[in-house]
């Protein structure tokens, strides 16, 4: 986290939200009030914050899906990724959008380790009859 404004809550997805590219699914279009304005807005399934379109990943997403109908964008898979620009003189950190590799992928976060708590329920059927084998078996003079 390079800003402590990075840490604020956000509905907004922002560039620090992009250590990796991350291949998403658009899953709706709106019209937000963000600030003083009103801008379009894509919204993913994968994540829960929204986009809000500047001209350029706006024009990108509508090369992408071959239409300048939001409508029609539904479904389609984008590539969100950080890199920088330079906004009022100054570089600066941006979210930028390409069309997925062909057959991408996303894949899928690595599950989190189960933790094991052994229970009697658990024990091997075998252990608890190993003791009852052994009796039998010096029974029989088969163990010394």
């Amino acid at each position: 986290m390079g800003n402590w404004r990075d840490a604020l809550p956000s509905t907004w997805l922002k560039a620090v939200d992009f250590e990796r590219p991350a291949l998403l699914t658009i899953k709706r279009f709106s019209v937000e009030q963000m600030g003083d304005d009103k801008r379009p807005v894509v919204w993913f399934e994968e994540v829960e914050k929204g986009l809000g379109l500047n001209i350029v990943n706006g024009s990108t997403i509508e090369d992408i899906c071959g239409s300048a109908d939001p409508q029609r964008w539904l479904g389609h898979k984008v590539v969100l990724y950080k890199t920088q620009t330079d906004f009022k003189g100054t570089r600066t950190d941006c979210i930028r959008i390409r069309a997925p590799k062909p057959g991408t992928v996303a894949k899928p976060e690595p599950a989190p380790e189960p933790q094991f708590q052994a229970t009697d329920d658990d024990v091997p059927f075998a252990v608890l009859l190993a003791p009852l084998a052994g009796l039998f078996l010096s029974g029989l003079g088969l163990l010394a």
